[in-house]
């Protein structure tokens, strides 16, 4: 569409705050470009057909509540990327320390391992030992447990080193087996930053920051 008017024809430019919602420059980008738009359109304007001090008004509203959401997503990206390294750095501390996640795998090592489990009360529970292959391997006649954070030592010289899961059970007061909520710690060997945040290695798995539940001298 073309505004006609003595000096000329020129094209009508589109300043509505809708030509800039996409776009992935800066907020001082955005305003630097709508003010040389607004300009072009004052100047070229048809001097028999002015346009109204309420569009602009209009558009002027429209453009500063656009800036000002633009310059909000940007503080926002920067908060998150500080966050990220404050998270990194305080992760980096982690290596060589033992973190306890929710989880059921458990390492064997010279015949000794540990088992970590959460007890939802005092009661007694049966510990199970599987291998990889998720053969049951081992398992321990139900013994006494106070509520909350429980920790059980595995000794067995016959199980060869390497990796395996386990299950805790309790029973419920109708008389059945009731899963009891397993945990996992595992030395931290690596510290990852990727998309989904900062991430920790161990026992070969990867486990989000946020999800560790205590860190422990290795």
């Amino acid at each position: 569409m073309t505004t006609t008017a003595a000096y000329g024809s020129i094209p009508t430019v589109d300043t509505s705050a809708t030509k800039f919602a996409s776009s992935s420059k800066s907020a001082a980008e955005l305003q630097t470009d709508f003010l040389k738009l607004l300009t072009a359109q004052l100047q070229y304007q048809d001097p028999m057909e002015p346009e109204k001090n309420t569009d602009f008004t209009t558009q002027m509203a429209q453009f500063t509540g656009l800036s000002e959401q633009q310059k909000s997503n940007e503080l926002l990206q920067k908060l998150i990327t500080s966050q990220n390294v404050n998270q990194m750095n305080q992760a980096v501390s982690y290596i060589g320390k033992v973190a306890v996640v929710s989880g059921d795998g458990m390492s064997m090592n010279g015949g000794v391992g540990k088992v970590r489990f959460e007890m939802p009360q005092s009661g007694a529970a049966t510990i199970s030992l599987f291998d990889e292959t998720g053969q049951q391997v081992k398992s321990y006649s139900p013994q006494s447990f106070d509520g909350g954070s429980q920790e059980f030592v595995v000794q067995d010289a016959a199980l060869a080193n390497g990796n395996y899961k386990f299950a805790v059970s309790m029973t419920g007061a109708d008389g059945k087996a009731v899963a009891v909520p397993t945990l996992e710690s595992g030395v931290v060997k690596a510290v990852i930053n990727d998309s989904t945040g900062v991430i920790l290695e161990m026992n070969g798995r990867k486990v989000n920051l946020a999800d560790v539940r205590q860190v422990e001298q290795g």
